[in-house]
């Protein structure tokens, strides 16, 4: 992104923070209540993102990283430890998810923290692979579209996250990616 001047950069921030509160929230974005929050004209959220969409995957990609720390660490159980983490960050923050789920993003930045993502995430499977712990057909790209569905259905049906009927879904997955 190139440099913006120093009020365009506030009001980008601005926007931002509004657009994070939003979905905090729960709320569906939209560029004029966006606008009308952080106190700026709606062309001024057009200049810095040209759609909602686009919008919602800047504001989810600090989500990225927070998802590849999940995937630190080492032990046996590292892939089930991902997982059920993933899970919990998917149902906390549903435009993570959404963007997550989207069959391709809009944004290249977007694009580059997902395959990173991916590939990450392929890294973990392979090491549960190795264990023989994880079937040899699934790929990273379907562990991500599991964990999706299992949070927005987790969320929907306003189970508890951390709950014994969560954990429940969450186990089921899982048992149908181990190995036999």
């Amino acid at each position: 992104m190139e440099t913006l001047r120093r009020d365009a950069a506030r009001n980008r921030d601005r926007i931002l923070a509004v657009a994070r509160e939003a979905t905090d929230r729960g709320e569906a974005l939209s560029m004029n209540a966006v606008a009308r929050a952080a106190d700026v004209g709606v062309g001024t959220v057009y200049r810095h993102f040209a759609t909602v969409a686009e919008l919602e995957e800047v504001v989810a990609c600090a989500r990225f990283d927070e998802l590849d720390a999940l995937l630190d660490g080492s032990g046996a159980d590292r892939f089930e430890r991902a997982i059920t983490a993933h899970v919990g960050l998917l149902v906390a923050d549903p435009l993570f998810e959404a963007v997550t789920a989207r069959p391709e993003p809009l944004l290249p930045e977007t694009a580059a923290k997902r395959d990173a993502l991916i590939a990450r995430l392929d890294d973990v499977l392979d090491d549960a692979r190795t264990d023989g712990r994880v079937r040899p057909d699934i790929d990273a790209a379907a562990i991500l579209l599991l964990t999706c569905g299992v949070a927005h259905s987790i969320r929907t049906a306003g189970i508890a996250p951390d709950g014994p009927q969560a954990q429940t879904l969450v186990e089921v997955v899982l048992r149908g990616i181990r190995a036999d």
